[in-house]
C-alpha cells in the first residue's frame, strides 16, 4: 500500500494540471462589475443588439430589436426611459446620437434609417442607395465628432460616409477577395474596421485611405470591434463568447470572458463598447443583458 502523502501529491498535481490547461478566458483582466438592466430595474430586455453611451449626462442606450425600443440606462442600471419612437421602430439593430440628441437608428424590418428628433418627437425614414441604383442595407452606425454620419452596408459590406442629403460621398472597403465588414468603430485615428471571415481589421484615415491591414488569429467568428484609450484591439468572438486584446501589430495580448449565461460569460454576444470611465461593455442577446466589466 503506497504512503497517504503520495496520493495527496498525486491529487494535488492533477489539479494543478487542470488549472494550467483551462481556457484562458477563465482568467484575465477584466471582471463583472454590473449589469443592464440592474435585477430591480424594472424592465428586461429580450434581443440588445448595440449599446453607445452619453459621455455628459452618463447614460447608456440599449438597442433591443426582441421588443423594438430603445432604452436608456443611468450609470447605476437603473431604467432612465424605454422608448419606441410611437411604434415606427420594427426590430432596431443599430444607434447612433448626434451632436444635438438627435437619433439615427437602422430599422431592420423596414430595411430603413430612421432619423429621430425626440424633442420634437419627429421620426423621418430613408432608404439608401448607391449612385447606380442599387439599395444598401444598413447593419451599422455611427456619428464622428464633426456630426458625420456613416453607415454600414450589410450587403456590400462596405462603410459609407454620407452628406448632408444622404447621398453617398465616400465607401470605405477592403482589398482583393473583400467579403465584407462586420463592424466598425471610429476614433480620433481613423476609422477602424472588422471583417470577420477573413479575421482581418482595417484602419483608415477618415479621407478613405488605407493606412494598415491588421491579420488576427485564434479567432473563430469574430462580430464586433472595439479599441481601449491606449490603441488595444478588443474582437469578441460570437462562438466562443470569449474577447480577445490585440496588439496594433495582431499580436495576441489576453482574453477574457467564455461562453456561457452566468455573469462574466456570453452566450451569443453582438457588441462591444468602452464608457466614460473606460469600463467595458459587451451587449448580449443570448442572456438579454449587457454586461459590465472593471479591471
Amino acid at each position: 500500500m503506497k504512503h497517504p502523502k503520495h496520493f495527496l501529491f498525486l491529487a494535488m498535481g492533477v489539479l494543478l494540471s487542470l488549472a494550467l490547461s483551462a481556457p484562458a478566458s477563465a482568467a484575465g483582466p477584466w471582471k463583472f462589475s454590473q449589469q443592464l438592466p440592474a435585477r430591480d430595474a424594472g424592465i428586461t430586455l429580450d434581443y440588445p443588439m448595440a449599446i453607445t453611451m452619453d459621455e455628459q449626462t452618463r447614460r447608456y442606450y440599449v438597442v433591443d430589436a426582441g421588443r423594438s425600443q430603445l432604452v436608456s440606462f443611468n450609470q447605476d442600471g437603473t431604467l432612465h426611459a424605454a422608448f419606441n419612437a410611437g411604434g415606427r421602430l420594427d426590430r432596431p439593430i443599430a444607434m447612433a446620437r448626434g451632436s444635438k440628441g438627435t437619433l439615427w437608428v437602422i430599422n431592420r424590418g423596414a430595411n430603413e434609417l430612421l432619423h429621430i428628433n425626440v424633442a420634437r418627437q419627429k421620426v423621418d425614414g430613408y432608404s439608401i442607395g448607391y449612385p447606380d441604383g442599387a439599395p444598401a442595407f444598413p447593419a451599422g452606425v455611427a456619428v464622428d465628432e464633426k456630426d458625420r454620419l456613416f453607415i454600414l452596408d450589410g450587403m456590400r459590406g462596405a462603410v459609407l460616409l454620407m452628406d448632408d442629403n444622404l447621398e453617398i460621398s465616400r465607401q470605405f472597403a477592403g482589398e482583393n477577395n473583400f467579403q465584407g465588414f462586420r463592424d466598425f468603430v471610429l476614433k480620433a485615428d481613423g476609422l477602424w474596421a472588422l471583417e470577420s471571415s477573413a479575421r482581418k481589421v482595417y484602419h483608415f484615415s477618415m479621407d478613405g485611405a488605407l493606412v494598415k491591414v491588421i491579420q488576427l488569429s485564434g479567432l473563430e467568428f469574430p462580430v464586433a470591434l472595439e479599441l481601449d484609450a491606449g490603441g488595444q484591439i478588443y474582437v469578441l468572438d460570437r462562438r466562443t463568447g470569449i474577447v480577445t486584446a490585440f496588439g496594433r501589430d495582431g499580436a495576441k495580448r489576453f482574453d477574457f470572458l467564455g461562453k456561457g449565461k452566468r455573469h462574466g460569460q456570453i452566450w451569443n454576444g453582438t457588441d462591444l463598447l468602452f464608457d466614460w470611465s473606460g469600463r467595458h461593455c459587451v451587449a448580449d442577446e443570448g442572456s438579454g443583458q449587457v454586461e459590465i466589466l472593471t479591471r
